[in-house]
């Protein structure tokens, strides 16, 4: 899978994300089968086609239910790429792509993992509000970018933006570990 396909998947993945049933976030540890990394999940994360490869080199875990998306992407890149033009090509994808604003583009650490963390806004949709009047709702794309053994990890989240700063999204990000 080339990044220009990653960046597609990523993008289809968000517009899926509007399109589920309600469920409710029931938060535990989810680890893939070989158990690589781990991280607190609002749901059963789902596998790709490309994650479920014995040999897979790639792939996205995703939970989406009837307000958000949450999902864990892996690519190997290989031993020679440039950490910071990767970040960029990546930001600037998920700007255009979703026709949105960049809000933040930070530096950030959570234990040994090191990288970039960006909040995208993206176009308002409309939601009918209890007194069924059709209000705007901002969605807000949160994603972390980190590097470890020649393989891009993207963490993201796709909520309202009123919700995107809640202290259960900031543990998805910081609950990720690698075994």
């Amino acid at each position: 899978m080339s990044v220009k396909s990653l960046n597609l998947s990523i993008f289809l993945l968000v517009v899926l994300a509007g399109s589920v049933l309600a469920q409710d976030r029931t938060w535990k540890t989810f680890n893939p089968p070989d158990k690589s990394w781990s991280i607190l999940a609002p749901g059963v994360m789902v596998p790709d086609e490309a994650a479920q490869s014995p040999k897979g080199k790639e792939g996205t875990y995703a939970y989406v239910d009837y307000n958000g998306f949450f999902a864990v992407i892996y690519k190997y890149l290989g031993a020679v790429f440039s950490k910071g033009g990767h970040y960029r090509k990546q930001r600037d994808m998920v700007v255009k792509a979703n026709n949105g604003k960049l809000l933040k583009d930070e530096e950030f650490s959570n234990g040994k993992i090191k990288g970039r963390e960006v909040y995208v806004l993206m176009p308002d949709t409309r939601t009918i509000s209890r007194e069924s009047n059709l209000k705007p709702v901002n969605r807000v794309q949160r994603f972390r970018m980190f590097f470890e053994g020649g393989k891009i990890y993207i963490l993201l989240v796709t909520l309202p933006e009123s919700d995107i700063d809640k202290p259960e999204i900031t543990n998805y990000f910081n609950s990720f570990s690698f075994r």
